[in-house]
C-alpha cells in the first residue's frame, strides 16, 4: 500500500484525511508544526489521530529548510495546508500568500526534488462567483498554476464551506435570538470527513480536479433554524440590512461582535452551489458539538 504524506495534518481537514487513509489501509506520515497536538481531539470535533499515524515529522511549510527529507519514500502528498477561510477578529499570521501559496509551493518543490512522489493532491476552495482578487482565492489559484505547470501529476479538490465553519450560528442561537442580513445566498456546506473521503479517492482518480459540496442546500435562515434545533430551543430569527444586524448583535455578542460581523459579511457565502456529494448532516454535527466540552458560549 502507498505511503502518503499529509501536510496540514493537525488541522480540521488534515485529521479527517488521516483517519480516512488509515481506514483504507494506507501508511501515513503526518507533517505538523507541533507533535503533541495530534493526540488531542480538534476543537471542531476532528479526531485525535496521533496513535494512528505511522510517522510524525515536525516542520513548517513556510520554512523550506525544515522540509528536508519529508517526502523521502513517499508516493503521494496530500496538502491540506491553508489559513482558515472564514475571517476572525484579530491578526492571523502568516498571510494567505505566505501559507496558501508559498507554503504549498515549498512542499511541491521538496516533493519534486526528492523524487518518487507519484501524485500531489491539493485541497483548494470552491470559488464560483468569488472575486479572483480575494486573497484566499488569489493565493490558491497562484499555487494551482504552478502545480499544473510542474512535472508532478496532480489532483485538485475544491470543497465548499465545512460544517465546522458554520459554528458561529450555534453561538448566535445560544444567545436566544439570531439577527440575519437580508441576503438571497444559497450554499451547500459539507462535513470534513466527506471531503477527506474525496481526497483519498483522488489518489487513484483519473480526473485532474473536482468541485465538491454537501448534499443539502442552505441559506442563512435554514442554518439558524438547524442551530436552534440542535440546542432544543425555540427559533427566534430577525432579518434586516447589515446595519440593523450589527446593532441587534451588539447587545448579544460583546467580545464576539467583531468576529460575528466579519463572519456574516464574508464573501464566501456568495460562492454559489457546488456539485452535491457527501452523506453527513449538519444537524447531527451541530448536536455533537453542542454536547462537547468545546462548546463554550459564555
Amino acid at each position: 500500500m502507498k505511503f502518503v504524506l499529509v501536510a496540514g495534518a493537525s488541522g480540521y481537514l488534515g485529521r479527517h484525511v488521516i483517519a480516512e487513509l488509515k481506514q483504507k489501509g494506507y501508511r501515513v506520515r503526518a507533517l505538523v508544526r507541533q507533535r503533541d497536538v495530534l493526540w488531542k481531539r480538534g476543537e471542531t470535533l476532528a479526531p485525535a489521530v496521533g496513535a494512528e499515524v505511522d510517522e510524525i515529522v515536525v516542520g513548517d511549510v513556510t520554512q523550506p529548510a525544515s522540509l528536508s527529507g519529508v517526502c523521502r519514500n513517499i508516493q503521494v502528498v496530500i496538502s491540506c495546508v491553508g489559513l482558515p477561510r472564514i475571517p476572525v477578529s484579530g491578526a492571523t499570521p502568516p498571510t494567505h500568500e505566505q501559507l496558501d501559496y508559498h507554503g504549498n509551493r515549498n512542499l511541491l518543490i521538496e516533493a519534486i526534488q526528492t523524487g518518487g512522489v507519484e501524485k500531489f493532491v491539493f485541497v483548494s476552495h470552491f470559488q464560483a462567483h468569488l472575486p479572483p482578487q480575494l486573497p484566499l482565492i488569489a493565493a490558491k489559484n497562484h499555487f494551482m498554476e504552478d502545480l499544473q505547470k510542474s512535472v508532478m501529476t496532480s489532483y485538485t479538490l475544491r470543497p465548499h464551506l465545512f460544517f465546522s465553519e458554520l459554528l458561529p450560528f450555534l453561538y448566535l442561537a445560544k444567545k436566544g435570538r439570531v439577527w440575519l442580513p437580508e441576503t438571497p445566498q444559497k450554499f451547500n456546506p459539507i462535513h470534513g470527513r466527506d471531503v477527506a473521503s474525496a481526497c483519498v479517492k483522488g489518489i487513484l482518480a483519473k480526473e485532474k480536479e473536482q468541485d465538491l459540496g454537501g448534499p443539502v442546500t442552505h441559506d442563512f435562515e435554514s442554518i439558524a433554524r438547524i442551530a436552534f434545533e440542535a440546542l432544543a430551543m425555540e427559533p427566534k430569527i430577525h432579518r434586516g440590512p447589515m446595519g440593523s444586524v450589527v446593532r441587534g448583535s451588539m447587545g448579544l455578542f460583546q467580545k464576539q461582535q467583531a468576529e460575528i460581523y466579519a463572519f456574516l459579511k464574508s464573501p464566501l457565502f456568495e460562492m454559489g452551489l457546488a456539485p452535491q456529494s457527501g452523506k453527513r448532516e449538519l444537524l447531527k454535527y451541530f448536536q455533537a458539538f453542542a454536547k462537547s466540552p468545546f462548546f463554550r458560549p459564555d
